[in-house]
């Protein structure tokens, strides 16, 4: 499950909730797009391959560090939280 929250001034979804793997990989993957950055442009941006992004995208097992840095790149960080908290995101 995705929960996105969308922020209306800049139209950019400023948190996605993602209790799966593959839930992780379709934030991974809409974080991507959204960025405007196409599977080879990440993976030449974080060093690492289009073939090790498209595994990230389909839930795949890749190492933790390709997930937070291609988050990174594309804007976003990696926050983890209790389950059934409230979170609450406040733009910087």
């Amino acid at each position: 499950m995705i929960d996105a929250r969308d922020d209306s001034e800049t139209m950019r979804r400023r948190y996605y909730r993602a209790r799966t793997t593959r839930a992780l990989a379709d934030a991974v993957q809409a974080v991507r797009a959204a960025s405007g950055k196409s599977q080879t442009d990440l993976a030449e941006l974080i060093g690492s391959s289009r073939p090790t992004i498209s595994r990230m995208e389909r839930g795949q097992p890749i190492a933790t560090d390709t997930v937070i840095d291609a988050l990174t790149a594309c804007g976003y960080e990696l926050v983890v939280v209790p389950r059934g908290s409230l979170v609450t995101v406040v733009p910087a």
